[in-house]
């Protein structure tokens, strides 16, 4: 029996280390719709020209979550599937992901699907696909493992620092006047995922050193939930980096991942952005 491991593009994973035998891994893709141009987030998707026509375009970019049928096309194949979603309160990927299960179990009532609500985005769900593939290689049951995961998505984090909110705030994701002040002169402004999944802003901070100051006192502050960190940043390895080794210094027993935003995230984060998953 092959498990099914399947998420929505917001991951910033292509692959998934160890598939093969007992799991494969899968990803169903995000639209973005730019002026008159279409952007698939796919592997072969150009970011850098996806950002460079949204930053000369004064049109509302627009993305579109995958449809039923790329997730039922996922959950018709043979076994198990455990499924993983951008937040439910940021997208429709979750619900469109629960009627493709619905209709499925109309015709399939006995096969097994579990989806999972990340209430976050990028790292946070590389984190909960990497526990997946941890807990299936061990062998634990289907019940064992959804409920392990769902409990893993309760305790985990995101916390993220964007130069720019140009896209949040053109797509209602964030307040305009808390998004303007935070993007003005030079300030990063940090976020965070709240409890329902949706975007809570918590300060502006000038300057790269003191944003990863404010990120660590952030993380410090919540605790560490999980060893694994996963930082996800959009054409700025530099800044994550200078934030790995920062963590590295304050937390013991850890470990950091480093990751480039794919498409969706890309397009959100924008040019220089980080997020970051623990």
């Amino acid at each position: 029996m092959i498990w099914h491991l399947v998420s929505d593009s917001s991951c910033d994973l292509f692959q998934l280390e160890g598939a093969g035998e007992s799991f494969d891994f899968s990803t169903v893709p995000f639209a973005i719709q730019i002026g008159k141009h279409d952007f698939l987030d796919e592997q072969e998707m150009d970011i850098d020209a996806m950002l460079r026509e949204n930053e000369s375009s004064a049109e509302v970019a627009h993305t579109a979550c995958p449809s039923l049928q790329t997730w039922l096309d996922q959950f018709s194949k043979p076994g198990p599937v455990l499924a993983f979603t951008i937040s439910s309160a940021l997208s429709g990927s979750y619900n469109s992901a629960v009627a493709a299960k619905q209709l499925l179990m109309e015709t399939e009532p006995d096969k097994q699907i579990e989806i999972i609500d990340s209430r976050a985005t990028g790292p946070e769900l590389a984190i909960l696909i990497r526990l997946a593939r941890s807990l299936v290689e061990k062998r634990f049951s289907f019940e064992n493992i959804a409920e392990r995961l769902h409990e893993a998505a309760d305790r985990t984090h995101i916390i993220f620092a964007l130069k720019s909110y140009h896209n949040l705030i053109k797509n209602g994701r964030v307040s305009k006047l808390k998004a303007l002040v935070a993007g003005h002169l030079g300030f990063w402004g940090i976020g965070v995922g709240d409890e329902a999944g949706e975007i809570a802003m918590r300060g502006k901070a000038r300057g790269v050193k003191n944003m990863i100051r404010f990120l660590l006192n952030e993380i410090k502050e919540t605790g560490v939930a999980g060893k694994e960190i996963i930082i996800s940043h959009c054409f700025n390895e530099e800044a994550a980096l200078e934030l790995k080794r920062g963590m590295q210094e304050l937390f013991s027993g850890i470990s950091v991942d480093i990751l480039p935003t794919r498409g969706l995230d890309s397009f959100y984060a924008e040019r220089g952005g980080l997020i970051i998953g623990y």
